[in-house]
């Protein structure tokens, strides 16, 4: 009894400081490109409607290019539809239709943006207390509720859980409705009634209508379906198909939007086909994804060793999973895990590509896991036959695997980049530098709409921006003469793309001298300068 009354004070301590973690620097870390742009889309407005506003004008204030990242009262919740379908149309409408109406209610800086889906990650604890009760509980597997407390502390302390829901994107609320809809499964397969059936389909149509991979998570629900029950029980196969059908059709118009701006879609994931990585390069991002689920210091060689000791764990709890429990219990696991991941695993290894390398993109396969991972804690804690010393080793086994989720999500809140940035992360070093003169102007070269956005979240409203537009996305090189340098205290060259520009020439032909000191981030292009020093030669 005691033991008992422990564990669960442990796991509230767990609980609060998951809860604390979720709340705590909000503002500090980079608002990157995916983030502005999704601020952006929120906003009503397109990239075409950045370029073309500033496409006759030259130089620019932070405040006029901060007008795009919150809803002035003058778009609506269609424009933020008309904008995803022209420029995202794999990005379903749901999480932007709430960030609208959160940033037009609550306020449109950085924490608040955030701390929607900060918010929304919140909801995961009773979907996955509801999952967890109709996984373990209801099927007999347990005769109390230490697995779902399990489930729940290692959600809420997950590093991963943590890091995208501080995050302004949909993930948190994806995470939220694949628990949802596959407890909501669950339940409709134990009552077999009507309301049920509807209730499924509701939380099927809102996981659709949050992320495009939810389809996958809409087969592993189809697939366990037909392979427990199949035409033994008509019922059950009944009221499935019908749900199913009537989720897809309300889906349809966010689907034939996909369809028919395919090429936009096409262009927008063109990073997944275009770059390809080695099988053990692959592989090893593989462990790292699994490994981050429960730690996650992002630093070598510690999470190296670590995911690996891991890997073998989750191993095991999948081998204990399968050899312990009724096929209806294993499988739906099985399935979350597998059919969510290797749709993206497969083909990176058959054609190339990087598809599997986000990790953001396999949320229901590391619910799986956290899953088999409670079950194996919660068995091995609750089973009085085992030994004193085999009992003593589990208990260990939990604090330790507690207590390294705990140390990543502490250093992560104090991390101002992390490895799910993947790009912008030099913004707080470029406007460190750029802030602390005292009338500087920032030349834009080669950068997306988005990267620009992005830096303007850091930047002084008394930094002027020159900005010269060359297509819907981008900016164009544009290198004002010596003597319209002369008003600024400062010049500075910002450009992200990877691109070669001719520098000599453009410095030889302009009487320049360009100084760069502030090179990215990113792990494969540490050489590449982002921001330069413009230094004007005068002639005598």
């Amino acid at each position: 009894m005691k033991y008992k009354l422990l564990l669960r004070f442990f796991l509230a301590i767990v609980l609060v400081l998951g809860i604390f973690f979720r709340f705590t620097h909000l503002e500090d870390k980079v608002y990157w490109y995916d983030e502005a742009i999704t601020s952006l889309r929120a906003s009503g407005y397109t990239q075409e409607d950045v370029v073309q506003h500033f496409s006759k004008k030259s130089i620019v204030s932070v405040t006029e290019l901060q007008r795009y990242q919150h809803p002035d009262g003058t778009r609506s919740v269609i424009d933020v539809a008309v904008s995803l379908a022209k420029e995202d149309p794999q990005h379903p409408p749901l999480y932007y239709g709430l960030l609208h109406f959160w940033l037009h209610s609550i306020g449109s800086s950085v924490a608040l943006a955030r701390l929607l889906p900060a918010l929304l990650s919140l909801l995961a604890f009773p979907c996955t207390y509801w999952l967890c009760q109709e996984l373990f509980v209801e099927t007999g597997i347990f005769a109390d509720k230490l697995p779902t407390w399990l489930t729940i502390g290692l959600i809420a302390v997950s590093p991963f859980h943590v890091l995208y829901s501080q995050e302004s994107r949909q993930y948190s609320l994806w995470t939220v409705t694949t628990l949802l809809s596959t407890a909501a499964l669950l339940r409709a397969i134990r009552l077999k009634t009507r309301i049920s059936w509807v209730i499924y389909t509701l939380t099927l149509i809102i996981n659709l209508y949050t992320f495009l991979l939810a389809g996958l998570v809409a087969i592993a629900h189809g697939l366990y379906v037909m392979l427990i029950y199949g035409f033994r029980h008509r019922k059950i196969l009944k009221g499935y198909f019908v749900a199913s059908v009537l989720g897809f059709i309300v889906f349809l118009p966010s689907a034939w939007i996909l369809i028919i701006n395919q090429s936009q879609a096409k262009k927008d994931l063109d990073w997944t086909f275009i770059f390809h990585l080695k099988n053990s390069e692959l592989k090893d991002i593989w462990i790292q994804h699994l490994g981050r689920i429960f730690f996650d210091l992002n630093q070598e060689p510690w999470d190296f060793y670590v995911h690996r000791v891991l890997l073998v764990l989750i191993v095991y709890a999948f081998y204990c999973l399968c050899r312990q429990t009724p096929i209806s219990v294993w499988l739906l696991i099985i399935l979350l895990t597998g059919v969510s991941t290797l749709p993206l695993m497969m083909p990176d290894l058959i054609f190339g590509g990087m598809r599997s390398i986000a990790s953001r993109y396999m949320i229901p396969s590391f619910l799986g896991v956290q899953l088999a991972i409670a079950y194996l804690l919660g068995r091995n804690l609750a089973n009085p036959s085992l030994k004193p010393w085999h009992q003593k080793f589990w208990q260990l086994l939990l604090v330790i695997l507690f207590s390294g989720s705990i140390l990543s999500c502490a250093i992560n809140a104090q991390a101002t980049v992390w490895y799910n940035k993947g790009r912008n992360g030099e913004n707080i070093a470029v406007a460190k530098i750029i802030n602390q003169t005292t009338h500087p102007l920032l030349i834009i070269s080669d950068t997306a709409v988005g990267d620009i956005l992005s830096l303007s979240h850091s930047l002084n409203p008394n930094v002027q921006i020159l900005l010269k537009p060359s297509q819907t996305e981008t900016f164009k090189v544009y290198l004002p003469t010596v003597g319209e340098l002369k008003p600024f205290s400062d010049v500075f060259l910002y450009r992200y793309q990877t691109r070669k520009v001719r520098f000599k020439e453009l410095a030889k032909q302009q009487n320049y001298k360009f100084e760069p000191i502030v090179f990215r981030f990113a792990k494969f292009s540490t050489d590449q300068p982002v921001l330069w020093r413009v230094i004007p030669i005068l002639k005598n």
